[in-house]
């Protein structure tokens, strides 16, 4: 078995599309932790923000990988940028520290 591949990634959301936003983000969700090879995916909104950031941990690259390509995904990634004050934060993390 492979590591497991961790992302962090931080949106900034414009504050008019903050509840589009949040009901995208719910869709997303839902579908997404049905996937195979999902270990975790989490959004969080910042408290008093209209930032959101996603945690996420799949078995192995080619799983979020093959996650991207879905066409749901693809429709998220589609209507998310217009919704967005910046570029997305992307950050891949190492190994927990134990």
């Amino acid at each position: 078995m492979s590591d497991p591949y961790t992302l962090c990634v931080i949106l900034a959301v414009k504050p008019e599309h903050a509840e589009e936003f949040a009901t995208l983000v719910k869709h997303n969700v839902a579908a997404t932790r049905h996937d195979q090879g999902v270990v975790t995916f989490h959004y969080h909104r910042v408290a008093d923000s209209t930032t959101w950031l996603l945690y996420e941990i799949w078995d192995s690259k080619a799983a979020s990988d093959t996650h991207q390509q879905k066409p749901d995904v693809q429709a998220f990634f589609a209507q998310a940028p217009r919704m967005l004050a910046a570029a997305p934060q992307i950050l891949q993390l190492g190994p927990v520290i134990r």
